[in-house]
């Protein structure tokens, strides 16, 4: 058996494949981020595994048969289906014994990512029977060529399109949870831009609706204002970044759209009960100056 990667392991080389990743300068800026998409083809037989990964994981089936087992789950795809692969412990793959194979993968993480899978009920492995299996192989590309293109303010356009594209996949999966089109694009700006205050105008408007349909619907899907809605989602980056980067707690202040780092850190306090420099110093961070 012939190592790959941490936590990869397969015993026969795909024969063709290509990979898109970039690896931006700014980590922090990444609230959802494609580690890499790949497009692989093999021939029959061949099976791989992985343990412990530390991102998610989303493989669709172009041609061929494939069984996983994953976590003691077992899925049977065909051409056309998604697997979903949520950091699962283990997850063996296996090709049908005749035939060629091709997949198309795509490798998240971020630090909005496991808050934006809970809120599209992804935040599991299992596998989806696409509806329209081409139009996620056409996200897929177009990810890919921005990934190729490595322009910086492209960012948070990535950003952008993969909450569009998580946001699809929860429709594709018929949850009764699925959140209408417009809640769908204020989450995504909201997500993908934790560094403007919007307001409930500019808000409604970015995500095509008025006001109180707006109001309306953060308060039946979300159960919250929309305002409330990105404060938590501020505090979850911050305290992503407090836990991860070396980030002074002004620039993390900046970074979240606060004016003054004064603001930032009574908002912080208010809602986890310490504030940033001691929840640095208990998540076991390295320690920043505070300006």
């Amino acid at each position: 058996m012939k190592k790959k990667a941490e936590g990869f392991a397969d015993h026969i080389a795909p024969v063709w494949q290509h990979s898109s990743s970039w690896a931006a300068g700014d980590p922090q800026t990444r609230q959802l981020w494609p580690l890499a998409v790949t497009e692989v083809e093999y021939h029959a037989g061949h099976w791989w595994e992985l343990r412990n990964i530390p991102f998610l994981a989303l493989e669709l089936v172009l041609q061929g048969d494939l069984t996983a087992e994953v976590d003691h789950l077992k899925f049977h795809l065909k051409p056309g289906d998604l697997l979903i692969l949520n950091h699962p412990e283990r997850a063996v793959m296996r090709i049908a014994k005749h035939g060629i194979f091709r997949k198309t993968a795509m490798l998240l993480h971020g630090a909005m990512l496991d808050t934006v899978l809970s809120g599209f009920s992804l935040d599991h492995s299992g596998m989806i029977k696409l509806r329209d299996p081409g139009q996620l192989e056409r996200d897929f590309r177009q990810i890919a060529e921005m990934l190729d293109r490595k322009a910086p303010e492209s960012i948070h356009a990535l950003n952008g399109r993969i909450f569009e594209t998580l946001s699809r996949l929860s429709a594709e999966s018929a949850q009764e949870n699925s959140f209408p089109e417009s809640l769908n694009r204020a989450i995504r700006n909201l997500t993908s831009r934790p560094d403007i205050n919007f307001s409930l105008k500019q808000l409604a408007e970015s995500a095509g609706c008025s006001v109180p349909t707006l109001q309306r619907n953060f308060h039946r899907y979300c159960g919250t204002t929309p305002h409330e809605y990105s404060q938590n989602l501020r505090m979850i980056l911050a305290r992503q970044l407090l836990r991860a980067s070396a980030l002074s707690i002004k620039e993390i202040a900046e970074r979240l759209g606060y004016s003054h780092q004064a603001y930032f850190s009574n908002d912080f306090k208010k809602n986890n009960r310490v504030s940033p420099l001691a929840y640095r110093r208990n998540s076991g961070a390295g320690i920043c100056a505070e300006n």
